[in-house]
């Protein structure tokens, strides 16, 4: 077995719910670290100074997830790794950008199921074990909701 040919003991959607599994642990992970160094900075209303450090340290943690998801894959038994962690933040780009034109994403718990179905999604558009036209499908479907996001959102900024 070549380095990019997907394990053949494990099924499209147990890597799926594997990658899934692993984006969730990463991010409790990081989170967790982003919470106590926001904590360790102890702001006390000082205005915005402190909301771009909590900001900062968040997208920090979140690049630490991203970059951490490679290896908790591989231990996982998703394999190949790489192409799923690399498809993920993709995938997480076209459903965030859909979502966020239209505020839907304005809590962190769904952040967190975005970053989860992004990498699963991710998992099973790379998996050479699945159908190609089911791939091309789960594609076609993610430019369809963006698309129809933007159009929604288009729609409601013309008519207010």
């Amino acid at each position: 077995m070549t380095s990019i040919e997907p394990d053949q003991d494990v099924s499209p959607a147990s890597r799926a719910a594997r990658a899934a599994g692993c984006a969730f642990l990463s991010l409790a992970v990081w989170m967790g670290i982003a919470y106590l160094l926001i904590q360790l900075r102890d702001c006390q209303s000082e205005g915005f100074q402190c909301l771009g450090d909590a900001l900062g340290i968040m997208f920090l943690c979140l690049l630490g997830a991203m970059a951490t998801m490679w290896p908790l894959l591989r231990l996982v038994r998703v394999r190949p790794a790489w192409p799923v962690a690399l498809a993920g933040p993709g995938v997480l780009a076209l459903l965030a950008f859909g979502w966020l034109v239209r505020g839907f994403l304005n809590s962190p718990q769904l952040w967190v199921v975005a970053v989860m179905v992004a990498y699963a999604v991710g998992a099973v558009l790379v998996d050479r074990a699945v159908a190609a036209r089911v791939r091309w499908i789960v594609l076609g479907v993610l430019v369809a909701l963006v698309v129809a996001q933007l159009v929604a959102w288009t729609v409601g900024r013309i008519g207010a």
